[in-house]
């Protein structure tokens, strides 16, 4: 296995520690009305070198302009919550009525910090 691979899946196993980095980094850019999960093949047990961590963020409101609120909250998770800047982190920014959509595909963990 080649050293990319391993380290890789170094991060796929740290799934849950750099979901709660985005669930703190989230809430403070979106106030605490924010529910977070883990979807995708992670949450669903099935992980492949190609996989990354799908994060869905689920705000009771989102701000009319959205253009820049990936970026802040995936910065400030790499800034003061010690997300790694290369953690395979996929983020999903939604509201309640549209997260239905996602939760109801598969399987999801929510994550409480």
């Amino acid at each position: 296995m080649s050293s990319w691979v391993r380290y890789h899946f170094e991060h796929l196993r740290r799934w849950r520690e750099y979901a709660e980095s985005v669930c703190r980094a989230a809430r403070d850019v979106l106030g605490r009305d924010v529910e977070v999960y883990v979807i995708g093949g992670v949450a669903e047990e099935r992980t492949t070198v190609l996989s990354d961590i799908d994060v869905l963020i689920v705000a009771g409101e989102l701000p009319r302009d959205r253009k820049g609120l990936y970026g802040e909250i995936l910065g400030k998770a790499i800034d003061v919550y010690g997300l790694p800047w290369d953690a395979p982190v996929e983020l999903h920014i939604t509201d309640k009525k549209r997260a239905e959509e996602y939760l109801k595909k598969g399987k999801h963990v929510k994550i409480g910090v």
